[in-house]
Parts: C-alpha cells; structure tokens; sequence
C-alpha cells in the first residue's frame, strides 16, 4: 500500500493523470478550430506603403541586433535600398512566436527565410545572379543558419553570463549584474545547449571545436579569390553570413570565445577580411544599435 492505497487505486490514479495530460493537450487544440485563427493584429497600424517594419531584438554599440536573423534582415534590406524602420523589442513576438517579425503593407510575416523570401517576391527583387549561384547560396545560408549557428551557440557557453549581464545592463541596478552573469549564464547555456544539441548533434567541447573550425573552413574554400561568399557582388547568403558573424563576433567584444580565436588567426585571415568588406559594404558606418 501507499498513502492507504491499494494499487488498484494507484493505477486509477495513473491513469487519470493520464487523462488529464491528454486533456490538456486536446481541448486547447478543439477550442482552436472551433474559434479558427486570430487574425494578425498589425502593431503598426498607420503603416507606410513599403516600408519594412522590423521588429527585433536590440544591438548594442557594435553590432545592430542581438540575434543574427534580425542582422540578416537589416543586411538584405539595406542591400536592396529598401526603406527600413526598425523597432527594438524584447516582448514582442511573430506568427511563430519569434523574433524577428516584419510588418509589410498591412500584412506581417515571420521567420528569416520567409522574410526574405516575401520581401524579394513583394519587391521583385533578384537575390541572386543567376540559378545555379542561387542553389549554391541557398546550401550555403542553410549551413550558416543551422550548422554554423548551433556549433557557435555550444561554443559560447563560457560567455553567455557576459552577453546576459550586457544585454541587462541599462535595465537592473549594477549590484544585480553578478547575480544576473553567475544565474542568467547558467541557465542561458543550459536553454541554448539543448536546442543546440537537439539540432547538430550532442558533441563534447573540443569536438565542437574541431567542427566550428570546419566550417570555417568550408566557408573560405567557397569563398576562394571572390570578394564576396559565392559572387563578386553581395548577395542574399552575405546577408546571412554577416547576421551570424556579425552577431557572435562583433556584437559584444568582451564575450570571446573559440571563434573570435579562429577569425583572428593567420589561417582564417581571408575570411576575416571578407566579413570586414561585407560589413562595410553593406552598413557603411551603422553597424550599430541607432536609428
């Protein structure tokens, strides 16, 4: 017995434990189809014919947002001179729930990839020059958005408390900041490691290590002689490539870890070189949190 309980009690009790869990995850779906989809509640309602409202994530004095998808999306509108208004935020949220989200005539869309592809669609725009330099600049920006991205998540998990404690600064008393590094570090790398491991693989340190650098490898072999990853011109994957290093590299100095070790080397100095043309080619001086 437990608690005065047979196991024919225990079991029942299982089982509507069961039930419940089951019911929990049913009734909010029937409500859902029986209500039907929200509309999209526009945040910027008096909204300017073609202009881009960014919502994203804030920058700080180095680089123009924290996250490297929100980056891409600046990138690729400023490449293509389209009017841009950026609006900083930490609680609004997408279709998807994420950031970064636009808002375009009337209509918001949600998620880097379909931003950009609603945004080339809208404005009738040629990503890139040709379809065979599309196909391989679309396997490229997958490798930078997902491989690339998530070794460089399990790479910086050093550093998450100084990139929490950063993005905090100007909004907890200074006392609190230690507090915030030490906790907020912790349980940031532990929430960013599991997506991350989810994604790539579940790897011990040094072998993220060895697979960060092969990509870093992989990225200057594509790159070769061009001034640009698969052009001599910037396209739609430059933008993407800036949004990832632009973010993990520039975005909070003090925060280094094994990439800013690799871009700062003699081996990787072409690619270094190449960020530092895409950088300035496309944001000129602004590569920074201000309007």
């Amino acid at each position: 017995e437990m608690f005065g309980c047979d196991c024919c009690c225990i079991s029942s009790f299982v089982y509507l434990v069961g039930l419940f869990a089951i019911a929990s995850k049913v009734i909010p779906f029937v409500v859902k189809k029986v209500k039907g989809n929200k509309p999209v509640e526009l945040q910027e309602k008096n909204y300017q014919k073609d202009v881009v409202y960014l919502y994203q994530f804030p920058g700080t004095p180095t680089a123009s947002s924290l996250s490297p998808f929100c980056i891409k999306i600046e990138a690729f509108c400023r490449l293509h001179n389209i009017k841009m208004d950026r609006r900083n935020t930490f609680k609004d949220r997408g279709q998807n729930n994420l950031l970064p989200f636009i808002e375009l005539n009337g209509e918001q869309h949600a998620d880097s990839q379909i931003i950009v592809r609603r945004i080339t669609q809208i404005f009738k725009l040629k990503a890139y020059p040709d379809e065979q330099t599309a196909a391989i600049g679309h396997a490229v920006d997958r490798l930078l958005d997902n491989h690339t991205f998530n070794l460089t998540l399990m790479a910086k998990k050093d550093v998450v408390g100084e990139i929490m404690s950063v993005m905090v600064a100007d909004k907890v008393p200074s006392f609190l900041l230690p507090l915030v590094k030490t906790i907020g570090g912790c349980f940031g790398a532990n929430m960013m490691g599991k997506r991350a491991r989810t994604s790539v693989g579940n790897f011990k340190d040094n072998e993220v290590n060895e697979l960060l650098r092969n990509d870093l490898v992989q990225l200057q072999t594509i790159l070769g002689k061009k001034k640009f990853l698969v052009a001599e011109e910037p396209t739609a994957v430059d933008c993407t490539a800036i949004g990832q290093f632009g973010c993990a590299y520039y975005a909070i100095p003090t925060a280094r870890f094994y990439l800013h070790e690799l871009l700062e080397s003699t081996e990787f100095a072409p690619l270094k070189e190449y960020l530092e043309r895409t950088k300035t080619r496309i944001f000129g001086n602004e590569f920074c949190d201000k309007k």
